[in-house]
């Protein structure tokens, strides 16, 4: 009888034991990330001097439902960017604030099937690190007329200007009007985008995007992010890599001017002499 309910015990105890497993399996099976694949059709983009922007497909596959939502996220290097504030002083427009932005990214396109805050909201958002500004962005106060500078004329609240120069010092970090004034001037170069309810999708099993690369696009290495969001969480990511360089007679000029300046700026020298003197020698025929 004792030998039975010893039996029975162990009997019981190693069902319970295979029903935690089992369940613990399923568990791990629902929990577990849904594949998704994605490829370019082209992953290395050649600037030349006849460039003047170009269009990628950027197309795959992930395990959807109806409802399911893609968001795509093209990401250039990290660099650092000099934003001037322009202000009317005695009837002329000046600098009057100069703040280097470190590590911000230099090209940021996002894709979606549906606005991003239609897909999640934004703490969901925030932890997928999706937008330009979602890990924060720190800057250093410059020196006034640091820089070269480009962008739009002086109007009424300012004008900021962003060139990609170095930066050191102590950092601070931005406040939401100064990252939305940067976020407008990197929108306004075609820096910055966000493209709601731009990726196709079929069956819920496609999905194709196309990608508009502007004719200003830095270049350098870049990071390919697709992400699949169902109900507002993201179950999947997929990375992929994607390299914009220079090429061609202009790309040999720019890296002899970089790499070899002292002997670049002798031969401009002895070049713009010599254009110089058969112009010269020519009219003098004449």
């Amino acid at each position: 009888m004792t030998m039975r309910r010893v039996m029975t015990g162990a009997l019981s105890v190693m069902t319970i034991g295979l029903m935690m497993l089992a369940t613990s399996a399923m568990t791990a099976a629902v929990a577990a990330p849904k594949q998704i694949v994605a490829d370019l059709s082209d992953s290395h983009v050649d600037i030349t001097s006849s460039y003047h922007g170009t269009e990628l497909l950027l197309f795959g596959a992930y395990e959807g439902r109806p409802g399911d939502d893609i968001i795509l996220i093209v990401r250039g290097p990290t660099t650092d960017i000099i934003q001037r504030r322009k202000a009317k002083r005695a009837g002329i427009w000046i600098n009057v604030e100069t703040m280097v932005w470190q590590q911000a990214p230099s090209f940021y396109h996002v894709f979606a099937t549906d606005s991003l805050l239609t897909i999640a909201d934004e703490q969901a958002l925030g932890a997928a690190t999706v937008g330009p500004l979602s890990g924060g962005l720190s800057f250093i106060a410059g020196t006034e007329g640091a820089g070269n500078g480009h962008g739009g004329g002086g109007h009424a609240g300012g004008d900021q200007d962003n060139v990609r120069v170095p930066a050191s010092g102590p950092a601070i970090a931005g406040n939401s009007l100064q990252q939305a004034n940067l976020r407008r001037n990197m929108e306004a170069n075609g820096l910055w985008q966000v493209l709601p309810s731009s990726i196709v999708t079929q069956q819920d099993m496609l999905f194709r995007a196309s990608l508009s690369l502007p004719s200003n696009i830095p270049t350098g290495d870049y990071s390919v992010r697709v992400l699949h969001f169902r109900d507002g969480v993201a179950l999947s990511e997929r990375v992929t890599d994607m390299n914009v360089r220079k090429a061609g007679l202009s790309a040999l000029i720019y890296r002899f001017a970089h790499d070899h300046s002292a002997f670049y700026g002798i031969f401009a020298i002895i070049f713009a002499v010599a254009s110089g003197w058969l112009a010269a020698v020519a009219f003098r025929r004449k």
